[in-house]
């Protein structure tokens, strides 16, 4: 089974980590108006997996704030108060 999905976020949308101590993994959470995605792991999964795609989830997001920094840069100084445009 393959399965893709969208999220796109706006200013309403917060991000948030649940912990539970060490004996349960975290619970990463993005909550929009009507929408919401949870990232954790399975106790059937090993840890070590779960770490690695963690890591890699970080490493992307890290990329995403870069090439966003880069693109409002690149922004005339009142761009700002532009709205963007929208595909959908």
């Amino acid at each position: 089974m393959t399965a893709s999905m969208s999220f796109y976020a706006d200013d309403t949308t917060t991000v948030r980590l649940n912990q539970h101590g060490s004996k349960r993994t975290p619970i990463l959470a993005l909550d929009s108006v009507g929408h919401s995605l949870t990232v954790s792991a399975f106790d059937r999964f090993p840890l070590a997996d779960h770490l690695a795609f963690a890591r890699a989830l970080a490493t992307a997001c890290a990329d995403y704030v870069k090439a966003l920094e880069a693109i409002h840069a690149a922004e005339p100084t009142d761009a700002g108060d532009r709205k963007p445009d929208r595909e959908h």
